[in-house]
């Protein structure tokens, strides 16, 4: 029984670490494209000139 059970455990780990990609990409990501930087949005983010802390109280 005991080793039934770290049979199933060990069982248990592998797939866990299957599936979380440790050794490549992890299979929910076949097929998927990863974004390119420039077409993340880009018009979220507005910078301004950087103000001086003397300038902000």
């Amino acid at each position: 029984m005991r080793s039934l059970f770290l049979i199933v455990l060990l069982a248990n780990a592998a797939l866990l670490v299957f599936g979380q990609g440790f050794f490549g990409p992890p299979p929910s990501e076949n097929g998927r494209e990863p974004r390119q930087l420039s077409e993340r949005n880009q018009h979220a983010i507005a910078l301004g000139a950087p103000q001086s802390i003397i300038q902000r109280r």
